[in-house]
């Protein structure tokens, strides 16, 4: 997972699986060139190579049960699949950004760091890779006045190519997917490549520095991220957040800018733009942004987001109608329901608070969701009965 955050009340980030937008004019700037030039000071950092080595003796392992399998007729990429998901046995699917090498002396990490992993055994396979992002609307982590959101990384190891013929196109290549998160409550963001993936290993990195406020190390490990995504509009919002986070507003408003301005913009980068606006005091700014972000509303998170806002202004009609909106479009995902109850649990309506909360529980596939939708569900006769005395 790409960590993504939301810095209360001050900014959101977006750090795990976001949309790389690269523009189609090469004459645009890059974010780098609107960092501060005497504000961080670049340490050393991991490269590449090394992201995605695997021990000597672990590599002579996988290759011994590789060949092994393609001598018995499996196929390539079922044969690297095979070996991972037997590696993988006892994994525990969470925790921090991993190398490959580090995940396997840890026995965990999370998507990114699994994703890493996957492609160090493929390479040594020289089996081919593609990526997807797929997002989840997440159960919130707040550290540090920071809310952290992630979304998933899912790799698909190629099989061999069914033709040698350079004029004929293979619309669908068959192969395997990897999914370590299989989420029924999930929806496709994008596309991926290689770079993306090494882009959010940095990213992730850069993140966790900027938590610990070691700036130094944030902004090194944001410039290695931004050589591989340089207008990722994510690692943009990063870039701004870390000069804001280090007390330089004035060079996160001229990236906001800069982004802005290029349209290099998510919800996550424009909410974040939008809270420093208001800190300055712009009207005519703030009342761009606000009409910025109800327009550029894409995926189901982001159109929560906006459920949540005009709940916050105590819109509840306006919010019922976009939440209802967000069901018949992805009647899977749990949240919308979990929020149209919280909005009639506000009016009293304890009757269909419990239908929806009940439904959100149905819908969510995440441990973690179910239980605190159950907890909110199991909790409504105690207040019932103690508003009724």
């Amino acid at each position: 997972m790409m960590k993504n955050l939301v810095l209360l009340p001050l900014v959101v980030l977006l750090g795990a699986c976001a949309q790389t937008h690269t523009p189609q004019q090469q004459a645009i700037p890059k974010v780098t060139d609107f960092f501060s030039a005497t504000a961080f000071t670049l340490q050393p950092t991991i490269d590449e190579a090394t992201i995605f080595s695997l021990p000597e003796h672990e590599q002579v392992k996988f290759l011994a049960h590789y060949n092994k399998a393609l001598d018995n007729g499996i196929r390539p990429d079922k044969a690297v699949f095979n070996y991972l998901e037997q590696r993988l046995d006892r994994f525990t699917y969470d925790g921090d950004t991993l190398t490959a090498q580090e995940s396997l002396q840890r026995n965990e990490g999370n998507c990114i760091s699994l994703a890493i992993l996957t492609q160090a055994y493929a390479t040594l396979a020289q089996v081919d890779t593609t990526f997807r992002e797929v997002g989840t609307i997440p159960v919130f982590r707040k550290s540090n006045n920071t809310i952290l959101v992630s979304n998933h990384f899912r790799t698909k190891l190629l099989a061999p190519k069914s033709t040698n013929n350079d004029e004929e196109i293979e619309i669908i290549r068959a192969g395997t997917v990897v999914d370590y998160f299989p989420a029924q409550d999930s929806f496709y963001l994008d596309t991926a490549t290689f770079q993306d993936l090494v882009a959010k290993y940095y990213a992730n990195k850069s993140v966790d520095a900027l938590l610990e406020k070691d700036f130094d190390m944030s902004y090194s490990m944001l410039t290695k991220a931004l050589h591989y995504a340089p207008y990722d509009p994510e690692l943009i919002n990063i870039s701004a957040v870390l000069h804001r986070r280090s007390g330089r507003a004035t060079d996160a408003l001229k990236i906001f800018e800069y982004a802005n301005q290029h349209q290099l913009t998510s919800q996550n980068l424009l909410v974040n733009y939008l809270s420093l606006a208001k800190k300055q005091t712009d009207t005519q700014l703030i009342e761009l942004l606000e009409a910025s972000i109800e327009n550029s509303a894409e995926t189901p998170f982001d159109k929560i987001q906006l459920a949540q806002r005009s709940m916050k202004k105590g819109n509840y009609n306006k919010a019922i109608r976009e939440l209802k909106d967000i069901i018949l479009e992805t009647p899977y995902i749990p949240e919308p329901y979990f929020e149209l109850a919280r909005i009639y649990y506000t009016k009293g309506d304890i009757e269909k608070t419990e239908r929806l909360l009940t439904l959100a529980i149905e819908r969510s596939s995440d441990p973690d969701k179910r239980a605190l939708f159950q907890a909110k569900r199991n909790g409504i006769p105690a207040r019932r009965l103690k508003n009724t005395n």
